[in-house]
């Protein structure tokens, strides 16, 4: 199959196809993948550094629709016509959209050309562009099965899950074994701080406050702060002035670069809990490594979508979610030490965590567009219906809401 693989911006719309790629690549045969992506995104940096190829389009940040002027417009015309010869040169059998507007001008293109294509949604609520371009696919992947019902077609929406890299998984079986077994309190637990991959200013203050609470609570613990790379000197002196025992990360580890001695996988793997966002990839990166959480939407998200996001985790009994303009420092202290202090409570949020996991997602998202690319006749059955999940209970921290 010659696949390709359209979208980035951000960590959440390119890391689940350089999954894709690594799983396609893998199955050995007549495959090639090609990226397709913006100028000025994530993926002009990151993508060069797999040896994959590029082909990079003209930015249309701000959304595809909003093609006000004739300078956007221009743009935009030229960008399709630039990804359709791109399609057509590379004789594509399939293409899949990442989400995010990097993603909008390939599956037009695509489409185009009727190559069959595929969109991934990673949230609860679709973000814009996913659901613009919803017209124009073949199917649609989600991870969370709750997203069907904001599709006009249900039909086509399929629960594959969120793909992650073989190197992430095969760190997470080792992980989400000891996270469900019946493990003690580790003499030295590690709370892990992930506000995504560019990081969280916000998330890394409260970290920073919440630390002298946590530390009289857990002496032993340290903490591990995924700063992001525009905030790590000062979060470095923030930290240290409040007494701040561990590693601090200065940015979140990309695929094919790595913090000293340690990748992304490897941190996940010492963690005994971890203070996050609640975006699409750390959610499923948490249920693979059967990490239980506390959750901080981040507040100005599109159409809210980290709090939908989070409150999956809380249904099923998985993490706690504080929202951040109402975060009590003492209740979230008391939140991570309860997570670190009794077993029994962090394996059943484990265990919930587990449930949520989807280790095959990119083997069924690369079965999936195979059957595509041979033609209606293989279509596989449709994502069964979400089941009720009643309002959280606000008193109970593994079922509720902190």
């Amino acid at each position: 199959m010659r696949l390709v693989i359209a979208g980035g911006g951000t960590g959440g719309h390119l890391f689940p196809g350089i999954a894709l790629a690594e799983e396609l690549l893998s199955q050995g045969g007549d495959h090639a993948v090609l990226f397709m992506g913006a100028r000025g995104g994530l993926e002009e940096r990151i993508i060069p550094r797999h040896s994959y190829r590029l082909e990079l389009l003209p930015s249309l940040k701000g959304g595809f629709l909003s093609l006000t002027g004739p300078r956007k417009l221009w743009r935009a015309c030229k960008g399709y016509l630039q990804a359709r010869r791109a399609i057509l040169s590379f004789r594509a059998d399939a293409v899949v959209g990442l989400g995010g507007y990097a993603s909008a001008l390939p599956v037009l293109a695509g489409w185009g050309v009727e190559v069959p294509c595929m969109l991934l949604e990673q949230n609860v609520i679709p973000g814009r562009t996913t659901r613009l371009l919803a017209r124009f696919a073949a199917e649609i992947g989600v991870q969370f099965p709750e997203a069907a019902r904001r599709f006009p077609n249900s039909r086509i929406v399929k629960h594959v899950g969120n793909p992650l890299r073989r190197k992430v998984l095969e760190a997470a079986r080792l992980a989400t074994q000891r996270n469900t077994g019946a493990a003690e309190t580790s003499s030295e637990p590690t709370i892990l701080v992930v506000g995504g991959s560019q990081g969280a200013r916000a998330l890394n203050d409260i970290a920073v406050r919440v630390w002298p609470k946590l530390k009289q609570i857990v002496p032993g613990a340290r903490m591990v702060i995924i700063a992001g790379r525009d905030d790590d000197q000062r979060t470095v002196e923030t930290f240290a002035a409040a007494g701040g025992r561990g590693q601090l990360a200065d940015r979140a580890p990309q695929p094919g670069r790595q913090l000293p001695g340690e990748a992304m996988e490897d941190l996940y793997a010492q963690a005994s809990v971890v203070l996050a966002r609640a975006g699409a990839t750390t959610m499923a990166e948490l249920t693979a490594f059967a990490l239980p959480s506390v959750l901080v939407p981040y507040p100005f998200a599109a159409d809210n979508h980290q709090v939908e996001n989070a409150r999956v985790f809380v249904a099923r009994g998985a993490g706690w979610m504080m929202v951040q303009k109402n975060i009590e420092i003492d209740r979230l202290a008391q939140r991570l030490a309860d997570a670190i202090l009794q077993p029994e409570r962090r394996r059943r949020m484990a265990m919930a965590a587990s449930s949520l996991a989807t280790p095959q997602s990119a083997v069924e998202t690369i079965a999936r567009l195979a059957a595509l690319v041979k033609g209606p006749d293989q279509a596989r059955s449709p994502l069964p219906p979400a089941g009720p999940s009643g309002p959280a209970r606000m008193d109970d921290p593994v079922s509720g809401v902190a």
